[in-house]
């Protein structure tokens, strides 16, 4: 028998390099927040209309809900932390330093009621910080509720699009049993999903008119907000272009008759 042909080794492949996930995550861009959310859902809402076309009716049902979110999400942090915070611990600083400075020099009796003032002026700017800090979270919330919304429609055509794909292929079966079946399915579920979608926007409507009544609260139940009312009006008003300073002494002494044995006049 003839020995066996020699196998020749078989070459080694070198190890493919693996990619740390530093360069991963570089290679990805990161996702563009509320704007490109609700681009990717309407993205993936006409996907799914190229196969059916009663879903361009849930899409401009869902499209009521377009607003600029990132828009929210700034307004909310104005409000909370440069509003809000601007009127926080510097204001209530500069007001109790001007109290303190007035006790050190001021020596007549108003100067209690100007301290009086600043106390009362210190807790009215602390009712204005607290009206804006919840017109911030109340903006904030009406921003989360929108991305919420926009998650929802996203994920329900990320499910929904593989099912309108298999249907769609169906109907193309040269077999009239099938391809009728399908389009009926089809049909079903399109049906079933705008009806899914308005349940959406009207829960979106509904918790918007909350949102109103509330900022309507926030915003007209506090007079500390409406800004006009702080501006001096009838006799309280002030020109100060017509405003003159009197130098004269706010009072005049005189000195008490004296009995001896002090002289009068020492």
């Amino acid at each position: 028998a003839a020995p066996p042909r020699p196998v020749p080794p078989r070459p080694t492949v070198p190890p493919r390099p693996t990619v740390p996930p530093a360069a991963t995550a570089a290679a990805k861009p990161p996702p563009g927040g509320a704007t490109a959310l609700v681009e990717d859902a309407l993205k993936s809402w006409r996907q799914v209309a190229r196969k059916e076309p009663l879903i361009i009716i849930a899409i401009v049902a869902a499209a009521v809900g377009v607003a600029n979110v990132p828009g929210m999400y700034q307004a909310a942090s104005n409000w909370r932390a440069r509003i809000s915070g601007d009127l926080d611990k510097p204001a209530n600083q500069t007001m109790r330093g001007l109290q303190t400075d007035s006790g050190k020099d001021w020596i007549a009796d108003d100067q209690e009621a100007f301290a009086q003032a600043v106390d009362e002026f210190i807790r009215q700017l602390e009712t204005c910080r607290k009206y804006a800090e919840a017109c911030g979270g109340a903006v904030e919330s009406v921003a989360k509720a929108y991305t919420s919304y926009w998650t929802a429609l996203g994920d329900m055509a990320v499910a929904i699009l593989p099912a309108f794909l298999t249907l769609w292929a169906l109907q193309r079966v040269p077999y009239p049993p099938t391809s009728i079946g399908a389009r009926i399915a089809a049909t079903t579920l399109a049906l079933a999903v705008i009806a899914a979608v308005g349940n959406l926007v009207y829960g979106l409507t509904q918790f918007l008119n909350a949102a109103k009544n509330i900022m309507s609260t926030l915003l007209a139940g506090g007079a500390v907000l409406q800004l006009r009312n702080l501006k001096p009006s009838g006799a309280s008003a002030i020109e100060f272009k017509d405003a003159k300073i009197n130098w004269s002494p706010p009072s005049t002494y005189k000195e008490p008759r004296r009995t001896s044995p002090t002289p009068y006049g020492r």
